[in-house]
């Protein structure tokens, strides 16, 4: 896949602006029922916040919020 990925003319995948469990475990490393705790108690302060609707996908968390608020910087 590698080749191909970077062949003229091929398009990157877009930029995932929200975090699953498997990535919030890769970040924290802790296992999948923290992770999903930690994702439900950020969510519950985005829709208290108003910042986010209950409807955007369950078990997942933005991105930008995630790393701001567990004080993580990418590189």
């Amino acid at each position: 896949m590698g080749a191909l990925a970077t062949a003229p003319g091929v398009i990157s995948a877009a930029p995932s602006y929200y975090l699953g469990a498997a990535e919030v475990m890769n970040y924290l490393g802790c296992r999948e029922n923290k992770a999903y705790e930690v994702i439900r108690g950020l969510r519950k302060e985005l829709i208290d916040a108003g910042k986010l609707y209950p409807g955007v996908p369950q078990g997942r968390i933005p991105k930008k919020y995630f790393l701001e608020r567990c004080m993580i910087e990418e590189v």
